[in-house]
């Protein structure tokens, strides 16, 4: 998929860049060796040289892990990683430790993949490959996922479901995996939601974009954090972001039930009045039926008001959408609130 034209981007022109890749960690203490291992065999020196590179630093974002991720990162951004940690005061979703990454990425390209080794970090190679051809967003998209075969068609209705309803246009299987310049990062920066959704936002921006297709493996280590529960809320902020057309839905739906009701009410009189002849027992059965039509009716339409009441009731409480604990970084360490709002003590 492809969208917009390529050709007039910084990273088109051929010079040296800098390429900072966020990636969200929680409770990732058994794949980190791994992903170390593959970064570090992706970005070698060698093919720095070669990409025109200048250098690659890794934005870790842990958001709020309670095992011993932040100490292993730790530890290794000591010994030499070249690497930002940012230790987020408590576990505040997966959305907002991308947004968290994207406010302290400062390169040329920033990448989004995640900690599991499930968005290969070879495939940022050929993103970058793309983003020189003039391209300031190259999004990854699943061709195939090794997962169980009722995950994979929850994701595949899930990706057609948003799209349809979204007023926007959103790629296809293609998740938060993507490389962005600069100037797309600081869009999606100066957007005002507090809720958000970077797959989604991304899309909104614009600016010329294209797709990579790569096959998903398995997670490398550890367990998936993504709960069914985690899913679902996922699944529900995704559409609730992309648009309003659920809404208008449920809206449509309510008039086309009144007129319905109406009609099956007009019916119901003239059954009594023995002006019409009906096949039914006894005319109350209409009544029931139109009775328990309009209440499953009446709660998918609240069920949709909900849905949006509570995201606008949390976007005007005007929380920030993260707080920052602290900031590791060689050779310095040093505890920050980026995101506070206000410093007095309570």
């Amino acid at each position: 998929m492809r969208t917009g034209h390529a050709g007039g981007t910084p990273a088109a022109t051929g010079s040296p860049l800098s390429v900072d890749l966020v990636i969200p960690v929680y409770n990732e203490s058994e794949v980190l060796g791994l992903l170390f291992e593959h970064l570090d065999r992706t970005f070698s020196a060698a093919t720095l040289a070669d990409k025109r590179l200048s250098s690659v630093r890794y934005v870790l974002v842990d958001d709020g892990s309670t095992d011993d991720t932040a100490r292993i990162i730790s530890e290794r951004i000591r010994e030499g990683l070249p690497a930002l940690l940012i230790r987020l005061s408590r576990n505040f979703g997966h959305a907002s430790a991308i947004s968290a990454g994207l406010d302290h990425a400062t390169a040329d390209l920033v990448a989004l993949l995640d900690a599991d080794l499930q968005d290969p970090p070879a495939v940022v190679l050929e993103m970058i490959d793309r983003a020189r051809e003039g391209y300031d967003i190259v999004f990854g998209e699943r061709r195939k996922r090794k997962e169980n075969a009722l995950k994979r068609l929850g994701y595949w209705s899930f990706y057609r479901l948003i799209a349809a309803l979204s007023e926007i246009k959103i790629p296809l299987d293609s998740g938060d995996f993507c490389l962005m310049t600069r100037r797309v990062v600081a869009a999606m920066r100066e957007l005002p939601e507090r809720l958000r959704y970077p797959r989604v936002l991304r899309a909104w921006v614009g600016f010329p974009q294209t797709g990579v297709a790569y096959e998903r493996p398995q997670r490398q280590a550890g367990t998936t954090k993504y709960t069914l529960g985690r899913l679902y809320q996922l699944a529900t902020d995704g559409i609730a972001s992309a648009s309003i057309r659920p809404l208008r839905l449920a809206q449509v739906s309510s008039f086309l039930f009144g007129g319905m009701a109406a009609t099956l009410a007009l019916i119901f009189v003239l059954v009594l009045a023995g002006l019409v002849e009906v096949t039914v027992s006894h005319p109350l059965l209409l009544a029931s039926l139109l009775t328990a039509a309009s209440n499953a009716l009446i709660m998918l339409v609240l069920y949709v008001f909900s849905a949006y009441i509570g995201r606008m009731y949390l976007e005007v409480k005007g929380r920030p959408p993260y707080l920052v604990m602290e900031r590791i970084e060689r050779p310095t360490v040093e505890t920050s609130s980026v995101a506070a709002r206000d410093d007095t003590p309570l």
